[in-house]
């Protein structure tokens, strides 16, 4: 017995040095290291001959010719691996942008051809056609009537409805707004679609919306309404609400669905009067705040424009007189305050109402002394300062509105012998739900010479331009109002940035 519990014994010490002793194939592919270094994220306009050029650096004990390399790309809502496209086998890559408007992520990949390993990284592309992303410039021409030209990375492109409308829009501007992901029915295709626009209205009562992917006209007054629009209504603005597009007119508010395909058109109107006064409240869930004006008062609408009602507050001023100048939406540690600037059309007095939740806090009688009490061209600051800007003897002042004083604003970069004809505070915020890689926030200062104007784009520090301006561009025209378009698509939860504590998405 003995003997055999030895034997066994042995036996397995031969069972274990043979597979200590054993050299499979795999042992001899020794699994290197690959790294790949960061590749920068690029913005590109589309169809337009440009190139994204990357040219990744490697670090790996590799030779080069046991390496192989492929770039793929994918967009947001691809659910079939990144794999699926790939674009080129090469390192550095070189490649035409010819692609729909959107965001796109781009992965290069470099494998050992001895084993298999591979290491990858990736970089975000977004891609834009030449009128998709960038500044509208709402302007007046010569003769008095509205034209558009709008600036993106490869300069400006000038008078958009002569080249894509066949003429300019009758009347002096009124409004530039966006209506992200509006709905409406696209006349080439002949189908329902949702697509962010550019809606202008003029003082001769004209509305246009256009597709801002190629300027198709979306709507005009013909088509908005489900019958041609009366030739008295006044179109004031469209705005972009929770989860649907706004109408305000003198015959009241309308609204449609942006959360799906419909027609976009706009149904019976709610309660009577309205204008370009408009800013959200609460992202959109708290409705909206506007000056109404016809009843001389603001007023509130619910975000699914089933009810509308003064808002009530208990003040000896005779609002009969007013009419409002200006408005705007600011959020500051937390805390959304909204602003109406209102002026009474018999002793040129100037009111501000400010509210907090849709609910007036207060309506301030202004000094006379102050600027703000003076100056015919104001805008509020949108995210990093308790302040509403005046211009006044061609002058910059910001009246903070917590503290009750004012101050002059130095502005550095501008030239002599021009004179400030816009101010305005130009945001995009996306929360971190989204796409944060485009924000941006920039005091926007416009100058006008004769009929030329000059628009310069500053950064901001303390709700103040800081420093010499990051860029800037001139037309012709008399500048009227600049607002950017961004292509991503705005959806119920970016709207609602100021409920997560992020604050809105863009301004009014």
């Amino acid at each position: 017995m003995k003997k055999y519990i030895i034997l066994s014994m042995l036996f397995t010490l031969f069972g274990l040095v043979s597979c200590y002793d054993d050299d499979s194939s795999l042992g001899t592919k020794d699994v290197g290291d690959i790294t790949i270094g960061p590749l920068e994220d690029a913005s590109i306009i589309s169809y337009s001959g440009n190139k994204l050029i990357r040219e990744p650096e490697i670090e790996t004990t590799y030779p080069d010719d046991q390496l192989t390399y492929a770039w793929y790309i994918y967009k947001e809502d691809q659910d079939k691996g990144f794999r699926t496209n790939k674009i080129d086998s090469v390192k550095n890559l070189s490649y035409e942008v010819n692609l729909p408007a959107g965001s796109y992520t781009i992965i290069f990949e470099a494998t050992a051809t001895t084993n298999g390993y591979a290491a990858t990284a990736e970089m975000k592309l977004a891609v834009s056609t030449t009128f998709s992303q960038g500044f509208y410039i709402l302007k007046e021409t010569e003769d008095g009537n509205t034209e558009l030209d709008v600036y993106t990375q490869n300069g400006l492109v000038s008078d958009l409805f002569a080249t894509t409308q066949g003429e300019v829009l009758p009347g002096s501007p009124r409004n530039l707004s966006v209506g992200y992901s509006q709905a409406f029915i696209d006349t080439e295709e002949n189908k329902m679609v949702n697509a962010n626009t550019v809606c202008i209205t003029t003082e001769q009562n004209k509305l246009v919306c256009l597709r801002t992917v190629d300027m198709l006209k979306a709507f005009d007054n013909s088509n908005l309404l489900f019958e041609e629009m009366d030739a008295d209504e006044e179109p004031y603005c469209m705005v972009r609400s929770l989860a649907s597009i706004f109408y305000f007119s003198n015959k009241g508010i309308r609204f449609s669905s942006a959360s799906s395909e419909n027609s976009g058109k706009m149904g019976f109107p709610l309660d009577n009067g309205g204008s370009k006064h408009v800013q959200i409240v609460d992202g959109g869930f708290g409705g909206h705040v506007y000056w109404n004006n016809t009843k001389h008062r603001v007023m509130t609408v619910d975000y699914n424009c089933v009810a509308a009602s003064e808002i009530e507050y208990n003040t000896e001023i005779n609002q009969d007189n007013l009419e409002c100048l200006s408005s705007g939406l600011n959020y500051v540690g937390g805390a959304e305050t909204i602003y109406f600037l209102c002026q009474d059309k018999v002793s040129g007095t100037r009111y501000l109402y400010l509210l907090s939740g849709g609910a007036i806090l207060e309506i301030r009688p202004l000094n006379s002394a102050l600027h703000l009490a003076q100056g015919d061209i104001i805008a509020g600051n949108g995210l990093t300062g308790t302040f509403i800007y005046s211009v006044h003897n061609n002058k910059l002042y910001a009246y903070n509105f917590d503290a009750e004083t004012e101050i002059e604003i130095p502005v550095t970069g501008l030239p002599t012998g021009e004179t400030i004809s816009y101010v305005f505070n130009l945001y995009w915020n996306m929360g971190p739900f989204g796409d944060t890689s485009l924000n941006f926030d920039h005091i926007v200062i416009g100058t006008q010479k004769e009929n030329t104007y000059t628009v310069y784009l500053y950064n901001i520090r303390g709700g103040q331009p800081y420093g010499t301006p990051i860029d800037q561009f001139s037309g012709e025209g008399k500048l009227k109002s600049v607002r950017y378009v961004c292509q991503l698509v705005v959806d119920i939860t970016a709207m609602m940035g100021p409920l997560y504590g992020y604050g809105p998405c863009f301004p009014y």
